[in-house]
């Protein structure tokens, strides 16, 4: 674990986050003497839109077609 004061931490601010992201605990003590922790962020990836043989194989299927009219008169 590394303890860091905010004024040295500027200059060094990308090196720091490079080393959280490996998983190293990150400190960050500010003039009051108060500690941040760097931690970092998974990022979910959207994945891409469907393209329109993709979406048109989803009208393939009888039993689930039955199944999502089904479904439907249900909220009539």
């Amino acid at each position: 674990m590394k303890v860091i004061s905010v004024d040295d931490a500027q200059a060094q601010l990308d090196s720091f986050c490079t080393q959280a992201l490996g998983g190293e605990v990150i400190r960050l003590r500010n003039h009051a003497g108060a500690l941040v922790e760097l931690t970092p962020v998974v990022v979910e990836t959207v994945p891409p839109p469907l393209d329109s043989k993709q979406l048109a194989n989803c009208y393939d299927d009888a039993e689930w077609a039955a199944f999502e009219n089904h479904c439907g008169q249900a909220g009539d």
